[in-house]
């Protein structure tokens, strides 16, 4: 119950712009209607704007959120015709702000590094590289860290101090969460995966107070550095560690049954959804899946924003067009696709 409390929150919350802007960027126009690089758009921005950010095969420059507005790209891996994921180092977030969302971006790290005062922000559908840099963020809540491929990406809360309600649900995580000293911190329904062996950790240095729930844990250890810790119907697979007399529900050293999973980076053709005969089918503490494709984020690892148009295929029907004559365009689109 208190997961879906807390993620309704973030819906109410966002909903209160109202005479809100779309701005345009893409590195690679000369119009006059689009912005080259993200923080000319965030310059331009009002708060409650929403930003669009196109793929691009250069790297868009870092850039800095000043304002509370909506931050999106074409997503990291959408399955479309010349699918080019928006590339970029590094977000930076100010402090003293609140309704940020950042989804759909292909990037090293999405840095909150000694902030404070930061509310109700939205990190979804993105891949990071190498770090969601939370350390040392301090004074701040309502957090909602979704749909992510975390591609060897600590999620660094080192240091972090009077933070609340952080909800980390629906993530691929070949990283490692470092730290995580949070009031009302939810962990739920994530994939930890590690390529490398047996009883790799999956929280590094302390974890306190957090309730862990629906999560598969491949080859990692759950429990290492967890204090006061809630765990309920998760699994854990191919490693020595048990979970012993931590909460409730939870299974060792069993196999999660995959539909598809290689060893590597993490690739499009993956297919974490379970097979008929995994255990984890409908034994989530929420009545879905374990892992991934649980619970109600409507989870897709395309990068593909929720419920948004995606254009699948766009083809000019005539090669040749005379003078004041007309251009054929064939579009195809629908809305992005779950699970």
């Amino acid at each position: 119950m208190m997961k879906f409390l807390l993620t309704l929150l973030f819906f109410i919350y966002n909903s209160g712009f109202s005479n809100a802007a779309i701005l345009l960027v893409n590195n690679s126009s000369t119009l006059v209607t689009t912005y080259q690089q993200i923080d000319d758009a965030i310059t331009a921005a009002n708060a409650g704007d929403t930003i669009y950010v196109t793929g691009s095969s250069a790297f868009y420059n870092n850039c800095t959120i000043t304002k509370s507005i909506t931050l999106i790209g074409g997503g990291t891996f959408a399955q479309k015709q010349n699918a080019i994921a928006p590339l970029i180092n590094t977000i930076t977030v100010n402090s003293n702000l609140d309704h940020i969302t950042i989804e759909g971006f292909d990037l090293d790290q999405i840095s909150f590094f000694s902030k404070t005062n930061i509310h109700h922000v939205i990190i979804r559908n993105n891949r990071i590289n190498t770090q969601l840099y939370c350390r040392q963020l301090t004074n701040s809540d309502n957090f909602l860290i979704s749909n992510n491929v975390f591609e060897l990406a600590q999620l660094d809360f080192w240091q972090a101090t009077n933070l609340s309600n952080i909800i980390i649900q629906n993530n691929f995580i070949k990283g490692d969460i470092y730290g995580f000293f949070v009031n009302n911190g939810l962990i739920s329904h994530n994939v930890f995966y590690n390529t490398t062996g047996a009883n790799a950790n999956a929280f590094t240095t302390a974890i306190t107070n957090a309730i862990i729930s629906d999560n598969i844990f491949y080859n990692r250890n759950p429990v290492e550095n967890a204090v006061n810790c809630t765990y309920q119907n998760n699994i854990s697979y191919n490693t020595t560690i048990t979970y012993t007399s931590m909460g409730s529900n939870n299974l060792d050293n069993t196999d999660p049954l995959f539909v598809n999973i290689t060893n590597g980076v993490y690739l499009p053709s993956d297919n974490l959804n379970l097979l008929s005969n995994s255990p984890g089918i409908n034994y989530a503490s929420d009545g879905t899946n374990v892992g991934i494709y649980g619970g109600n984020a409507n989870t897709t690892l395309t990068g593909e924003v929720y419920n948004m148009p995606v254009i699948r295929l766009m083809n000019i029907q005539n090669s040749t067009v005379p003078q004041n004559g007309n251009v054929n365009v064939k579009v195809r689109s629908t809305r992005s696709r779950t699970n």
